[in-house]
Formats: structure tokens, C-alpha cells, sequence
């Protein structure tokens, strides 16, 4: 996984041991080099940018003014590949780079940045720049301000991409001798709890994106502070969300079970 959060400044946001979930990204009109730019705004992760050889561009320019603190990419094969992510303020002015970094493996990108004060950019255009195209993809990139978790994660919790779930059917022949198998699917999943969450900050800040799943997919950064890229993924979830009152003055508990694409 990479996980890049060199150009974010905590200043007053919560702290990075507490969870970010991008469930909510920005939209808009996309030009990019090669085919099919617009691709990797859908959900299907088997529809795909197809790169050109050579650098190239991939430009999401929104309607109105718009504001960005995070970035993630997946069902991709950048390993190795130098990605720049670049923003701009209006549709005249230049770009200014807001990471440059060359992808370990094939696996979910997370990229965190802000102002020198914490706030979230306020952009018109957003921009991923990749070093060279040949036989390169990318079926997910999405940007926004992501939804900052009240509460650290407790104990007891398994960080999503130390979880693998493979899915394989045996291939037996007709004397019984095991002739192989079939992977069926491979994914990551995990479960999200967190206790300890105010009323007022659940019903503005989580219960908006509890309305959206289980059909919305999302990102998510589960520490970024202790686990780094251990529990980044792209997710999503085959339940809704089901807060409970812990008993103690207006404590929320809730837990969100996610699976994580696997490439």
C-alpha cells in the first residue's frame, strides 16, 4: 500500500490515529491522455484509464469551487511509476504539486495534504500526473475532504490489509486426485468499531454518510498515525450502519464491516 501524508498539517483537524473515510468526492468534467479518462470516475474497478505511452495527464475539472484534502487510487498498476497529484484554483492559473511518489506495489493509494494551516485546498481543478503510461491503468481515482472519526480506534482491531479472504474452487478429476484450483475472488474485509461518539458529532458528521451505504463505495485510512499503509483500502460494505447508545450520557457506538479491493 502507500500512504503518503507529507504535505498534511494536523493544526486543528483531529489527530492521524483517528480514522479518514472519503465517501463523498468531488465531481466533475475529465480530460485525460490515452482512453477512456473518464473511466476511472465510475465505480467498476474492470473499467479502466488506459494509459499512452509516455507521461501523461488526467485533469477532473469541477463546476464550481471545491475543496480537497485527499486523494486515493485503485485498481491500478503504477508500481514503479512516478504519480504526481497537482491542483489549481481556477481554470487559467498554473498547477501546483501537492505529492510526488513512486508506488512500492499495485495496491491502494491514500495521499493526504492541506494548507500550511490545516485547511483543505479550495480548487477548481485536480490533476494526477503519471511519469510513464505503457501498459499502465488505473480504474479508481477520487478526490474530496474526508470524514474525520471522533474516536481512535480500540484494541481488538484488525487492520484491514493484514485480513485477506481468498475464494477458490478445488479442480478434482473424476478418480478424486486434486488437479488444482480456482481463485474465485480475493478481497480484503475487516470490521471498523468505534465507541465513544457524541450524538451532535454522529448526526452531522457520520449519519450523512450512513444514509449513502451500503450503495456508496468509499476510502478509507484507519491510522495513519500507528499503522501507516496497513489499513488503507478502497471499500464497501453489504450492511447499513446501525449506531447504539452505550448507556454512558449521549455515547454513540457503531461498527462498519468492510471488504477492501484486492486487485
Amino acid at each position: 500500500m502507500t500512504l503518503n501524508t507529507a504535505g498534511y498539517t494536523v493544526g486543528a483537524n483531529q489527530p492521524l490515529n483517528r480514522a479518514r473515510i472519503l465517501w463523498n468526492p468531488i465531481t466533475g468534467t475529465v480530460t485525460a491522455d490515452g482512453t477512456n479518462g473518464a473511466y476511472a470516475t465510475n465505480d467498476f474497478t474492470d473499467q479502466r484509464w488506459a494509459l499512452a505511452a509516455g507521461a501523461n495527464n488526467w485533469t477532473l475539472q469541477t463546476a464550481a469551487d471545491a475543496s480537497v484534502d485527499c486523494v486515493f487510487i485503485a485498481g491500478h498498476n503504477l508500481a514503479g511509476k512516478t504519480v504526481t497529484i497537482q491542483t489549481s484554483v481556477d481554470l487559467v492559473s498554473g498547477f501546483t504539486t501537492r505529492a510526488t511518489f513512486v508506488p512500492a506495489d499495485n495496491s491502494v493509494i491514500a495521499v493526504m495534504f492541506n494548507t500550511g494551516a490545516g485547511a483543505a485546498h479550495v480548487i477548481r481543478r485536480i490533476r494526477v500526473q503519471v511519469s510513464d503510461g505503457t501498459g499502465v491503468y488505473i480504474a479508481i481515482i477520487r478526490a474530496g475532504v474526508a470524514l474525520q472519526m471522533q474516536q481512535a480506534l480500540y484494541g481488538g482491531h484488525k487492520p484491514l490489509n493484514h485480513q485477506r479472504m481468498k475464494a477458490f474452487e478445488p479442480q478434482i478429476s473424476e478418480g478424486g486426485q486434486r488437479l488444482g484450483a480456482v481463485v474465485r475472488y480475493k478481497v480484503f474485509q475487516t470490521t471498523y468499531s468505534w465507541e465513544h461518539l457524541t450524538f451532535p458529532w454522529y448526526a452531522a458528521n457520520m449519519d450523512p454518510f450512513a444514509a449513502v451505504l451500503p450503495e456508496r463505495q468509499f476510502g478509507i485510512i484507519g491510522n495513519a498515525l500507528r499503522l501507516g499503509d496497513a489499513d488503507v483500502g478502497w471499500c464497501w460494505t453489504q450492511e447499513s450502519l446501525e449506531p447504539q447508545l452505550m448507556g454512558v450520557l449521549d455515547y454513540y457506538q457503531v461498527s462498519l464491516a468492510v471488504m477492501g479491493y484486492g486487485g
